[in-house]
């Protein structure tokens, strides 16, 4: 099973590299981002065990590795697997993301 992100979570993604490089380095960088990586690896063993969002959108489900929440949904065109849509702080204005952004499911 491989782990896939949208073009959204891969921005998130480097978004969040460039904040922590910047603020903590790069050593805190690669503890954070292999920690996130396990956690997409939970995600694609374990679909069914993130918390409900279907209240955002049909479907969608997250968990939270530290200050992020990553956004996934199981989409038909991927096999039924689930794709990581977003890895959003947990500061940001999570109803914000329906009305503001495109979450594309």
């Amino acid at each position: 099973m491989s782990i896939k992100l949208s073009g959204l979570a891969l921005r998130d993604l480097d978004e969040i590299r460039h904040y922590t490089v910047k603020t903590w380095g790069r050593d805190q960088w690669l503890t954070y981002y292999r920690g996130l990586v396990r956690t997409f690896e939970g995600i694609s063993a374990n679909p069914d065990g993130g918390r409900d969002r279907s209240l955002f959108a049909a479907g969608l489900c997250s968990v939270n590795y530290r200050r992020h929440a990553v956004f996934y949904v199981r989409i038909a065109a991927a096999g039924d697997e689930p794709v990581i849509l977003r890895i959003v702080h947990q500061r940001r204005n999570m109803p914000a993301l329906v009305y503001f952004e495109d979450i594309d499911v």
